[in-house]
């Protein structure tokens, strides 16, 4: 999978390869987001599949009072692209210049820059200056030049829409079950970025810098992934409001990534 940054791009010359793409901040990347993959990833054989996504969390970055965290860590999200067979993902660093571009003229330049032969959108997209431009506006806007946008309905778990939002409530409320049956895997904290506080009765982390949504204080059982172990260690780690306390694997040994079960 190739990663590009959104200015290469713009500096580049207009790619050989027609893309299929889809947009979106795949804030999760859950059972919705993976549908839209799906649908560009058939196309492989046609043109190349391309995420257009954010380095940062729009909503973050607007300071938006729902905005609580995210779910994943860019990292997380580039590898789970890979794993879903994205052939190529468009990094934005999103900033108050970009924020003022009209939805018309992000269209243009992702017209101009990927050369888009099909697009899939989540009803719920919206983009350029306060999210003017709507999924049906997008479609309406391609439809002219000849461009195939497929607008896709959301994914419904007990009846409702598989969100981001959703996802959010259920780490905050702890309920990691809820947050993987909208996901479609468990929930996991990347660790490797942080370094961890050796105690007596484990290693400390302090969550704040990741930026991520967490669960109130509590024990909750998880999967301990690295420290030197073949497979995973089953364990109780104990989360307060300033981070996260985890079992060492063994002398020296500290995990790297939690998953909650």
């Amino acid at each position: 999978m190739r990663v590009i940054e959104w200015p290469a791009l713009e500096a580049a010359e207009r790619p050989p390869q027609v893309s299929a793409l889809s947009i979106g901040a795949f804030d999760g990347i859950h059972r919705g987001h993976q549908e839209l993959i799906r649908r560009i990833t058939a196309k492989n054989t046609e043109f190349i599949s391309t995420i257009v996504t954010f380095r940062k969390n729009p909503k973050e970055f607007l300071g938006k009072k729902d905005f609580k965290g995210n779910i994943l860590s860019l990292d997380q999200k580039l590898a789970i692209f890979k794993r879903l067979s994205v052939a190529r993902v468009v990094l934005i660093d999103f900033s108050e210049n970009f924020s003022k571009l009209s939805g018309k003229e992000f269209l243009g330049l992702v017209r101009d820059r990927l050369s888009p032969g099909f697009v899939v959108l989540g009803s719920n997209f919206r983009c350029g200056y306060r999210g003017a431009t709507d999924s049906a506006r997008f479609k309406a806007f391609y439809h002219g030049m000849g461009i195939p946008v497929e607008i896709v309905p959301p994914v419904l778990e007990t009846g409702r829409p598989v969100s981001s939002s959703r996802i959010r409530t259920a780490i905050a409320a702890g309920d990691f079950s809820a947050a993987a049956r909208l996901l479609g895997r468990n929930v996991e904290f990347d660790l490797s970025p942080l370094a961890g506080e050796r105690r007596e009765d484990g290693s400390f982390y302090r969550t704040a810098p990741l930026r991520r949504i967490m669960p109130g204080p509590g024990n909750y059982q998880a999967l301990l992934h690295g420290g030197g172990k073949a497979d995973a260690v089953k364990a109780v780690v104990v989360i307060s409001k300033d981070g996260i306390l985890v079992p060492r694997l063994g002398e020296g040994e500290a995990p790297c990534r939690i998953e909650f079960i």
